[in-house]
């Protein structure tokens, strides 16, 4: 066992004394690699533009001028498009139905008022659910003007009453209330 360790420390210490083995001779440079080694010549012959001069001026006037001309096209573009091109993408709607108003109750719901051709509704908007509230009369229909007036004839539409009075309503009778 003893002999064994000095052998192999033997061993470790000719390695170390000895040194790294010679490498080999390094194979002789191609002519792109000589050509790539070469010193960088710049003259050339042909003219070089001055370094001093201030050329700032004329590229500063292009810049600014470039800026207004892109302005002015996006510009242009919005107005055509809001002038001629609104109309023609979905959802964009036709000319007989038009959200007229419309109010945020809060948690995204909504009251609005719907004109439909002459006829405006008040319609409620929930994330579930769209829901028909009432059927608005119009601005030049005069109301009731006094208010027990108004009281009296909203009690009359929302009184139930009998079938028989309902039938001989729709059928035009003069007997049935109105």
């Amino acid at each position: 066992m003893l002999l064994k360790r000095l052998i192999l420390c033997g061993a470790l210490a000719g390695m170390a004394l000895a040194g790294p083995a010679p490498a080999p001779p390094a194979p002789a440079p191609s002519a792109a690699e000589r050509e790539l080694q070469a010193p960088l010549n710049l003259d050339d012959g042909k003219p070089t533009p001055a370094v001093g001069r201030d050329d700032t001026g004329p590229s500063v006037w292009r810049a600014l001028g470039s800026v207004v001309l892109v302005a002015g096209l996006a510009a242009g573009g919005l107005w055509a498009f809001k002038r001629w091109g609104a109309r023609r993408l979905p959802g964009a709607g036709g000319t007989r139905l038009k959200v007229e108003e419309t109010l945020a109750l809060g948690d995204r719901r909504f009251v609005a008022i719907l004109k439909a051709d002459d006829e405006r509704f008040l319609i409620a908007m929930s994330p579930q659910s769209l829901s028909f509230m009432a059927r608005l009369d119009s601005v030049e229909a005069p109301g009731p003007a006094r208010f027990d007036q108004a009281l009296d004839q909203e009690v009359r539409l929302t009184k139930p009453m009998a079938v028989k009075d309902m039938e001989a309503m729709l059928k035009g009778s003069s007997g049935a209330r109105p």
